[in-house]
């Protein structure tokens, strides 16, 4: 370990004797060897699965719009009964704008009037 990190073994001795604490260069480069630093550092276990870190390379290199599909898809919001991809927007006005890197194409917009609201009694 001491050797792939760039340091004497009497260093990597010490560090693993809590006698002195590593420097980044170390952490650098002990990361890129596979060293859990969650747990080397906090001693929490942070590794993923393999199944797990091909999902997160995959949304690495995900396009904003597969992102957006993706997320839709996790929470839920990925199709309604009729089949079509519905985006919710609550306290909407008429007249109001929205903005972004949202794709629309395969959406279902609803637009329901306001509640009735009671007339009084004369």
């Amino acid at each position: 370990m001491a050797v792939a990190c760039g340091l004497s073994k009497r260093s990597q001795i010490h560090f693993e004797q809590d006698e002195h604490l590593p420097g980044g260069a170390y952490l650098v480069e002990a990361e890129k060897l596979g060293v859990d630093m969650g747990y080397l550092i906090g001693g929490r276990r942070e590794r993923v699965s393999e199944a797990d870190a091909e999902l997160l390379e995959m949304w690495r290199d995900a396009t904003p719009h597969a992102r957006i599909a993706a997320m839709n898809a996790l929470i839920g919001n990925a199709q309604d009964a009729g089949g079509a991809s519905r985006t919710s927007f609550s306290n909407a006005t008429i007249g109001q704008q929205l903005s972004g890197d949202v794709d629309l194409r395969a959406q279902k917009i609803v637009v329901k009037p306001p509640k009735a609201t009671k007339k009084p009694a004369l």
